[in-house]
């Protein structure tokens, strides 16, 4: 899948394909593609990646639990993250439910040197961290609201992708100018051209 969101918080939420007209298809199909995203986004380092698939093989269960529990925050912070492009309250069992789960991540995280200084990281030694770690993202983003443009939602066909408008003039309206972009103008351009 392609990262537009502009932040991994978004591109966690954009692992639905369309949320617009249609739902899905889910691409978070195993625990393996959640790992595969957050090491995309380098929020895993290849080690602590390759760990988890080892840790996901010989506990499926665990596994799938720790993938449901994560497609579930997915959704919550879908739906508060959609209401700021429409100006809505953010919902409060939604807001609930990350502040949940970053709070449990945030309780597990150690300092860690980051150049000549420090950060904190959760070092992600549990298939339920790597969840935490998207809430962690998501309550960031949360926090950067005054500093930061609004999430947008794409206005393209069967898309429905968040991400974070950068353009200089904050009007962008799809998630990237090649797919969605494209496929609205050329649309918009055969509904003109169709003969009255």
């Amino acid at each position: 899948m392609r990262l537009s969101g502009g932040h991994p918080a978004l591109d966690f939420v954009n692992t639905v394909d369309s949320r617009r007209g249609r739902w899905g298809p889910d691409l978070l199909r195993s625990f393996d593609d959640l790992v595969a995203l957050a090491e995309r986004l380098d929020l895993l380092g290849p080690n602590v990646a390759s760990r988890l698939r080892n840790q996901a093989a010989s506990e499926p269960e665990e596994a799938q639990e720790a993938l449901t529990h994560a497609k579930r925050l997915r959704e919550s912070v879908y739906r508060l993250f959609v209401l700021e492009d429409v100006g809505g309250p953010y919902p409060r069992e939604d807001l609930s439910l990350v502040e949940d789960f970053a709070q449990r991540g945030l309780a597990h995280q150690v300092l860690a040197a980051a150049g000549i200084g420090f950060n904190w990281v959760l070092p992600v030694d549990d298939l339920h961290q790597l969840g935490q770690l998207f809430a962690i993202k998501a309550t960031d983003l949360l926090i950067e609201r005054g500093r930061r443009r609004e999430v947008r939602e794409c206005k393209g066909d069967n898309c429905g992708w968040l991400f974070l408008d950068r353009s200089r003039s904050g009007g962008r309206m799809w998630c990237s100018e090649a797919s969605c972009g494209s496929h609205s103008r050329v649309k918009r351009f055969r509904s003109r051209a169709k003969p009255r």
